[in-house]
């Protein structure tokens, strides 16, 4: 379980910070978007300051993280004992650029097909909050770490599915990550895996719910009530 926790952790951290400029750079951006914005005040900016930026995959990657990183100034900022309204923001901000329902009933596997309209909710809220959360406080650990893109190019306009490869430089090593992105409905790009330093997120997530449907002798209702704490 510790291993699937760090994976998720790195990968949040990815998520939330990945670009091709310094950070010091984005810390300027940041300032200039959110000027003296309290964590409260940061909670109202809308989404739609990112949403023009979704016929572009690493377009939108670049405009979510300086959206995120001034939501992590902020709250370091602010009071740092009030998660609430940091992880409502992280998910307000997140939400619409993260298939969590879809991943969520790819997590579930073979189980979905079991589970009833409610779990299927049920699951699909306590997946997102879990992974919001976990992406929160691997971020409050970021250090010096650099994250650049190391593929972007322009995209066709028939193209629905698009690999972000991004690579993390930290302590002189350098891991590879990759989100897979596809279009919606709407023909918005939205984030639909990722896969860090070779670990497929999906994948792993899903062995894990396979893992605590069994010990849990197929009790789903269980295995959702206790997602939230095994993934802390």
């Amino acid at each position: 379980m510790k291993s699937d926790r760090l994976t998720v952790i790195a990968v949040g951290v990815a998520l939330m910070l990945s670009s091709p400029s310094s950070l010091g750079e984005l810390e300027r951006f940041t300032k200039e978007i959110f000027p003296e914005r309290s964590l409260e005040e940061t909670k109202e900016v809308n989404v739609k300051n990112i949403e023009g930026h979704n016929s572009d995959p690493f377009d939108l990657i670049d405009k979510l993280t300086v959206s995120l990183l001034a939501i992590i100034s902020n709250y370091k900022n602010a009071d740092p004992n009030n998660e609430e309204v940091f992880f409502e923001t992280i998910m307000a901000q997140m939400s619409p650029h993260v298939d969590f329902w879809r991943m969520s009933r790819s997590v579930m596997g073979s189980y979905r097909t079991e589970a009833t309209e409610k779990q299927l909710l049920e699951f699909t809220n306590v997946f997102r909050k879990s992974m919001v959360e976990t992406y929160g406080r691997g971020l409050l650990s970021f250090n010096d770490e650099k994250i650049i893109i190391i593929n972007r190019r322009e995209i066709s306009s028939d193209e629905v599915r698009v690999s972000v490869k991004q690579e993390i430089h930290s302590a002189g090593k350098v891991y590879p990550l990759s989100y897979s992105m596809k279009k919606n409905e709407d023909g918005a790009w939205i984030i639909s895996n990722v896969l860090i330093d070779g670990i497929n997120l999906g994948k792993t997530l899903r062995n894990q719910f396979r893992l605590a449907a069994q010990k849990n002798n197929g009790n789903l209702d269980v295995v959702i009530k206790k997602w939230l704490a095994d993934t802390d």
